[in-house]
């Protein structure tokens, strides 16, 4: 699919000649993020904001830069609820957590919008690249069985995945050059942020010193404003 997408966007830049220049923009949103698929129930729904700038280089066709700040925190039970089925027999404990994941997407995009003569355009888009991840977890783990105990831990680490996404919205037109701006996209990232306990001295050796769960897909729901301009 990521090679789908740099064709798509190499095919559109050289493309026609009969296609003409129109204007430059930009568009912010603020978005909500809901977790998906394998182990999103590790992550609470997510919040930030996305935006970028584009260049309409023929008609109804854009091309930009998206980038993007989201942050999720940790679903703190179920972590713990996670963290009893790795205790071995005879022991007993819980885990006290906080901890979050945020990721900061930089994205080439391909947008369409549908051609329209009223004040509302629909259009589709295609985004890929670089998705950033913060993951932070801070905590202890607390034993009861066989002895009493609390072993703390405090990790923080950054990773780069690739990763793209499909969405659609709809432009709301407000003035000459700025439109309401509504959107959907799905986020398909290759082993998304991750979420890892690591300590020493665990004298049970629950799971050899280190966990971790990740983040998957991701859906975001935005809503924000964009702007048209001449250079």
């Amino acid at each position: 699919m990521k090679n789908i997408f740099i064709i798509l966007v190499i095919v559109l830049l050289f493309s026609n000649n009969s296609f003409s220049q129109k204007s430059y923009g930009s568009d912010l949103s603020a978005t909500v993020a809901i977790p998906t698929g394998p182990n999103s129930e590790y992550s609470n729904t997510g919040y930030g904001v996305m935006g970028g700038f584009y260049y309409e280089y023929a008609s109804n066709w854009r091309v930009g830069l998206t980038l993007g700040f989201i942050r999720f925190g940790a679903n703190s039970t179920e972590l713990n609820n996670y963290f009893q089925t790795r205790l071995p027999e005879g022991t007993e404990g819980s885990l006290d957590i906080d901890a979050s994941v945020s990721t900061i997407p930089i994205l080439l995009s391909c947008k369409y919008v549908i051609p329209s003569g009223s004040s509302t355009k629909f259009y589709g888009i295609i985004e890929g690249g670089l998705y950033t991840y913060w993951t932070q977890a801070k905590g202890k783990v607390v034993y009861t069985l066989p002895d009493p105990g609390e072993i703390p831990f405090d990790e923080s680490q950054f990773t780069s995945e690739i990763g793209w996404d499909l969405g659609f919205g709809a432009l709301f037109s407000v003035g000459e050059d700025i439109s309401i701006d509504a959107n959907v996209r799905y986020h398909f990232v290759r082993n998304s942020g991750t979420i890892k306990i690591k300590y020493d001295n665990n004298p049970y050796d629950t799971y050899g010193g280190e966990e971790a769960v990740g983040t998957s897909h991701f859906v975001n729901i935005g809503i924000g404003a964009n702007w048209n301009f001449d250079l």
